[in-house]
C-alpha cells in the first residue's frame, strides 16, 4: 500500500447482513506501519460478539438522537411514519424485516439473524466475524444505544493498539541502539526476522 499523499483510516463497523447498523472511525495514520499491519484483536471478539448478542435483542431502545439544544429527534417513529405514508407499491420495500434462521451444523444448533463486526483499514478487512442474534428486535437499526456500544467497542481497539504501538516503538529503539539498523532497515525487516531480532537482544 502506497504511503505518500494517502490517508489510512481503521474502521470498526456492526452488520446486520449488509445492512450498517453502526461504525466508527480512526485515524491510522497515528500508528507505526509495522503497527498498522500487524493488528490482531482476535482474543477481543468472542467478548465483542456476546455483547452485541444481548444488545441486539433487547426488548427496549433509546431511539432519540439529539439534534440540537434540548431537541430530540425519533429516529424509530420518523421511520415508521415515511413506511406508512409512502404509496403501497413501494410500502413492502422500505420495511426492514430480516430474517432468522435454523440450521444445525455437526452437533450445534445455530439460530437466529445473521449479524457480523469487521476492523478494516481503509476498504481493506483486517478481520471479520458472523455471529446469529435469537431474538433479533429490529428496533435496534433506529437506536442510539447500537452506535454508542459501537463507539465502546471501537474505543478498546483504538486502545489495544495504542499498546501494542507502544511496544513496537520501544523494540525498534532497542534494534536501532542495540543491533545498530537504521528505521529503514527495521521497517524492511520481515515480522518473524524482527522477533528473531528482538530475541536475541
Amino acid at each position: 500500500m502506497t504511503e505518500k499523499n494517502h490517508t489510512n483510516h481503521f474502521r470498526f463497523a456492526l452488520f446486520q447482513e449488509d445492512i450498517l447498523l453502526g461504525e466508527k472511525m480512526f485515524d491510522a495514520d497515528v500508528f507505526n506501519p509495522f503497527t498498522r499491519y500487524s493488528i490482531d484483536i482476535r482474543d477481543i471478539l468472542p467478548q465483542a460478539i456476546t455483547r452485541f448478542q444481548k444488545l441486539l435483542s433487547r426488548k427496549r431502545y433509546n431511539t432519540l438522537a439529539e439534534v440540537g439544544e434540548q431537541t430530540y429527534y425519533d429516529l424509530f417513529n420518523h421511520v415508521r411514519k415515511i413506511i406508512e405514508t409512502s404509496p403501497d407499491k413501494y410500502r413492502n420495500d422500505l420495511k426492514y424485516t430480516p430474517k432468522s434462521i435454523k440450521q444445525q451444523i455437526d452437533d450445534k444448533i445455530i439460530k437466529g439473524v445473521e449479524c457480523k463486526i469487521g476492523l478494516y483499514i481503509n476498504d481493506n478487512p483486517i478481520v471479520e466475524r458472523v455471529f446469529y442474534v435469537d431474538g433479533f428486535n429490529y428496533v435496534a437499526r433506529y437506536s442510539t444505544d447500537v452506535i454508542e456500544n459501537v463507539i465502546e467497542v471501537a474505543d478498546l481497539i483504538f486502545h489495544r493498539i495504542k499498546r501494542v504501538d507502544m511496544k513496537n516503538m520501544w523494540d525498534d529503539y532497542d534494534l536501532i541502539n542495540k543491533r545498530g539498523l537504521t528505521i529503514n532497515q527495521i521497517r524492511e525487516l520481515h515480522p518473524s526476522k524482527r522477533a528473531y531480532l528482538l530475541r536475541s537482544i
